[in-house]
């Protein structure tokens, strides 16, 4: 059995804190306990209290079940439906709030949230100049604010991939695809990727 990877261990976080959520009581409490994402962990508490998600969690089993099979080295995009349903394409929570759920690093969210840095764009192409025969993949949804930076490796959220990395990533697509369809138009892909000549 191959080792638990990066990609398992950080969409497996995910899973964990809507469980928690889900099964919280006291809506008083949460603050306190998310810091950095509160209003958005209460209102994730109060669906699950008013049983409004009660499919997501079985939907993001069947992702991590995949994710789990191949160990990518980095983690699919959360299953779009799971996130129209709790609200991460909505504009009534902060992009820091949001970032903070999804796991994603301080150094990252300060150029999406302050700059409305959305995608790759100059300053990662002239980063990928340095690189040669190489592939970069990032998690769909994700920017890294440099394609080198480690807090997003190490989350399982970016990283250079072998040719049978990226087909174990695409394996992985196709299966999610399969196993769990959903009707959000920009998250056909689970991953961005990009190639260096």
């Amino acid at each position: 059995m191959q080792p638990q990877g990066k990609a398992i261990r950080s969409f497996s976080r995910i899973i964990n804190l809507l469980r928690d959520l889900s099964s919280t009581d006291k809506l008083d409490v949460i603050p306190s306990k998310y810091p950095s994402f509160p209003t958005f962990a209460s209102h994730i508490a109060k669906l699950f209290s008013d049983d409004r998600l009660f499919d997501i969690i079985p939907r993001l089993e069947i992702e991590l079940g995949i994710i789990a099979k191949h160990n990518p080295p980095v983690r699919p995009a959360m299953d779009p439906y799971v996130s129209t349903q709790i609200g991460i394409f909505s504009k009534n929570y902060s992009d820091w709030e949001i970032g903070g759920f999804l796991g994603y690093p301080d150094c990252c969210m300060r150029p999406f949230a302050d700059e409305a840095r959305y995608g790759i764009d100059e300053r990662h192409a002239a980063e990928l100049k340095k690189v040669k025969g190489r592939i970069f993949v990032a998690t769909a949804g994700f920017i890294p604010h440099s394609i080198f930076c480690s807090a997003s490796q190490a989350g399982g959220l970016i990283a250079f991939v072998t040719k049978e990395e990226l087909e174990s990533i695409r394996q992985v697509e196709r299966e999610l695809t399969a196993a769990l369809p959903h009707f959000h138009s920009e998250y056909q892909g689970q991953y961005y990727e990009v190639r260096v000549s």
